[in-house]
């Protein structure tokens, strides 16, 4: 007697035409990845970043007047020395006297759109002086029975110099990861040999001692005996700038590093709030099935051209708005993103 059962263990070759075709093995659980799809790591590649520069020189050496020649300046200035270059330049500035007034300023640049290209901290030798005074303060007020305080004012101690320097460089990380040119001044001081006392071997900048492993160039101004501003690079990790001293113009940077690299505009680095209010506001555009030609009209009365230009407080008030027109068209409609029957 036949059969049309397959037993297990004989062989089924033939199959009939027409028939279903047997369906594929299930595998279960994740297949093991190789050493090479699971790294970490990826190829590297070239990519234009914003110039980072650190200048440095005595007084008179150009560094304000460099600074101000770049494209679409904003000036941080803790010295006044932005006072004589009003007619000379086209720039904006903010007069700042405290760590903390520098800091709002700078996160505002990180987080709104605006027109600026290039930020410069005038000098960061004044920064680093109130940030100090800052953190004397508040020990002063702290630490009344702390070794460091002297009734009317407190030495910062050894441990206190780790909480003043963690800060120091979260700012200057800030000023890095800034969509802009970002030129930093410091003064040039006399440098004295270690363990001699008062011993004169040259000059340097006047500042907190790390600054030149954060930034990737570093250009120290002098007038030659010509009268011309020149400028010695120190540090330049993109290789571009000479070897000799070259004169300090704003057309020899741009020359080197593009005028479309210094000129672009800055993208504010939205924070992680503002990125999903975003990616929400694009679901509900979505799902109310708006054109591209409302959008944009309606992001004009919000000062922007496309959603990546809107503020946190713009974004959240054309949020509440999408989510009261959603509501209203189905009033079972959850705005959180479910909707229930």
């Amino acid at each position: 007697m036949k059969t049309d059962v397959v037993l297990p263990e004989e062989p089924q070759n033939e199959r009939t035409e027409g028939s279903p075709k047997p369906a594929p093995a299930v595998r279960l659980g994740n297949p093991k990845k190789s050493a090479a799809e699971s790294s970490p790591f990826q190829k590297a590649k070239a990519k234009e970043k914003r110039l980072k520069l650190f200048i440095w020189g005595d007084s008179g050496a150009g560094k304000t007047t460099l600074a101000l020649q770049f494209y679409k300046p904003v000036v941080i200035d803790l010295e006044g020395g932005c006072d004589l270059y009003g007619e000379a330049f086209d720039f904006e500035v903010l007069k700042a006297t405290t760590a903390d007034e520098v800091l709002g300023a700078v996160n505002w640049l990180l987080s709104n759109q605006h027109p600026h290209r290039t930020l410069v901290i005038d000098p960061i030798t004044i920064y680093w002086d109130a940030l100090q005074k800052k953190w004397s303060d508040i020990f002063l007020s702290r630490n009344k029975g702390g070794k460091g305080h002297k009734f009317e004012f407190y030495d910062l101690q050894p441990k206190d110099w780790m909480t003043l320097k963690a800060e120091f460089k979260e700012f200057i990380r800030k000023l890095i990861a800034l969509d802009m040119n970002v030129i930093v001044t410091a003064r040039q001081k006399t440098q004295y040999a270690d363990g001699a006392f008062m011993k004169a071997i040259g000059d340097t900048f006047d500042g907190e001692k790390s600054l030149p492993y954060l930034f990737d160039t570093i250009v120290r101004l002098h007038v030659d005996e010509k009268g011309r501003h020149m400028g010695t690079c120190l540090k330049d990790r993109s290789n571009k700038l000479p070897k000799e001293p070259f004169e300090a113009k704003y057309g020899l940077f741009e020359s080197l590093f593009g005028k479309e690299t210094l000129a672009r505009k800055a993208k504010p680095i939205a924070p992680p709030a503002l990125g999903e209010i975003k990616a929400r506001i694009r679901v509900l555009i979505e799902q109310l099935g708006l054109t591209s030609e409302r959008v944009a009209k309606g992001l004009v009365a919000y000062g922007a051209s496309t959603l990546d230009d809107l503020t946190l407080e713009s974004a959240e008030a054309i949020l509440k708005k999408l989510e009261a027109v959603l509501a209203s068209k189905n009033p079972m409609t959850n705005t959180g993103g479910n909707s229930h029957a």
